[in-house]
């Protein structure tokens, strides 16, 4: 039987409804247009300095202020660097706060039911990966064993190195293995090098051929691991 690993940012759970929630209160704004333009500028921004941030160059904070100042400015909206550390506090304290959404839920009961073992291969600081795997209780159908973040390896994705580390610890063959991630650079490529199968979950609209199974919901996923089975 086949081992699946997931990714867990914007695959397990969406951190745009965090963010969603963040920017209606902090901007008393309703406007749902520039939510979601906010979130993407936004992520778009917090990619660009993600590493520098992991590997020390930059301090955690000095992320976040970058992430927010120049997302929101992208969209026209203007903030301090202290409105950028509070926006910061509220959407972490709404990631906290998020539940797995009913289609989420649905797909790992069927891959828990189906499959051998699943895992987690997720980049991030150790303490706040891990306080979001309990917070949405994922440990009812994830292996603690097999729930790799990348702070504690000091190696990030798409590394490959992480992928084989996870491979180790799920004592299983390339062809074993399955990846499903929203990121196609940090999941899909460094894994299907591999040879491990892949779902890819399109989220953005990005114009990437997928090397095997490509979706653009959650709710599509089961008919595509029943092709494993």
């Amino acid at each position: 039987m086949k081992t699946i690993f997931f990714d867990l940012d914007d695959t397990l759970y969406f951190r745009r409804d965090a963010f969603y929630i963040a920017f209606e209160k902090f901007f008393n704004s309703l406007d749902k247009d520039l939510q979601k333009r906010s979130n993407d500028t936004c992520r778009i921004r917090g990619d660009e300095v993600f590493y520098d941030a992991q590997q020390g160059k930059i301090t955690m904070e000095q992320m976040y202020i970058y992430r927010f100042q120049k997302g929101f400015a992208d969209c026209g909206i203007v903030i301090s660097e202290k409105e950028a550390l509070d926006f910061q506090s509220l959407y972490k304290k709404e990631l906290y706060s998020l539940k797995l959404n009913s289609e989420v839920i649905k797909m790992l009961n069927f891959a828990k039911s189906n499959f051998e073992q699943l895992g987690i291969i997720t980049n991030g600081p150790v303490d706040h990966q891990w306080n979001k795997v309990k917070n949405l209780g994922l440990d009812k159908w994830i292996e603690k064993d097999l729930t790799i973040v990348s702070a504690e390896y000091s190696v990030d994705k798409p590394d490959v190195k992480l992928f084989n580390i996870a491979s180790q610890k799920a004592c299983k063959k390339t062809d074993e293995l399955i990846i499903i991630g929203d990121s196609f650079k940090n999941d899909i490529i460094p894994a299907s090098s591999l040879g491990w199968h892949s779902i890819w979950i399109d989220l953005y609209g990005e114009s990437f051929i997928a090397p095997e199974y490509q979706v653009k919901d959650i709710s599509e996923i089961i008919p595509v691991l029943k092709k494993f089975l």
